[in-house]
């Protein structure tokens, strides 16, 4: 993974695909440009001085030769615009180090000794089940909250539910809420987390925040807050 020490080198490991790509596409115009020259000297020099080139045909000759040595030009500046501006987005990406933000997200890390989600609930429930598991996909802790139609707090103290303390743990923890109304009917609820940007990772096609241990994709942002 990418940290904001290395995001230069990260979107730089990005753009030599794109520039790799680019330079082929270049590289094979520019072996058609050499050729039609070739070709081009090659028949004025060995013509008929009684029979010269058609004049039409000639200038046809020449528009084609300018066209293609525009359009090399035009690949090149646009690979130059486009570095330029993926180098200001990864720029861009700086400023939300150290801000808190809210992200839609099920997964998280222990912070003075609780893993806290942010819960919104379609409805009000008063039996909504709560299942925690770490990172291997082992459930840790298995139990009931109730929840108001609205923005919820949910914060879990680590004690397991086989008495296994895990607050203490680095792991990652990820949080799944089942609910159902009193109709039986399944009520949605999404999960959110809150924390301050620590990182900013860019190794991938998409950014993403480090928040609380976890990396929370750009896309997922809810609402950005003061620097902390």
């Amino acid at each position: 993974m990418s940290t904001v020490g290395s995001t230069n080198t990260a979107t730089s490991g990005s753009l030599t695909g794109n520039k790799t790509t680019g330079s082929s596409a270049t590289n094979a115009m520019m072996a058609n440009y050499n050729t039609f020259l070739s070709l081009l000297t090659t028949q004025l020099r060995t013509q008929n001085p009684l029979e010269p080139m058609d004049a039409d045909k000639f200038t046809q000759q020449l528009v084609q030769y300018s066209a293609v040595e525009q359009q090399i030009q035009t690949n090149d500046k646009l690979t130059n615009m486009l570095s330029t501006l993926t180098s200001n987005a990864a720029l861009q990406l700086v400023n939300y180090l150290g801000k808190d933000v809210t992200a839609y997200s099920d997964t998280t890390k222990f912070q003075s000794g609780k893993a806290s989600w942010s819960l919104n609930s379609g409805e009000a429930v008063t039996g909504a089940e709560v299942t925690i598991t770490n990172s291997a996909g082992a459930v840790v802790y298995k139990g009931t909250t109730a929840l108001t139609k609205g923005a919820n707090s949910y914060s879990w103290d680590g004690k397991g539910t086989d008495g296994t303390d895990w607050s203490k743990s680095d792991d990652t923890y990820t949080i799944s809420v089942s609910a159902t109304n009193s109709k039986g009917t399944a009520v949605d609820v999404t999960t959110e987390i809150s924390g301050t940007v620590k990182r900013v990772d860019t190794s991938s096609s998409q950014p993403f925040l480090e928040i609380n241990g976890s990396l929370v994709p750009l896309s997922s942002l809810i609402s950005i807050g003061t620097t902390s």
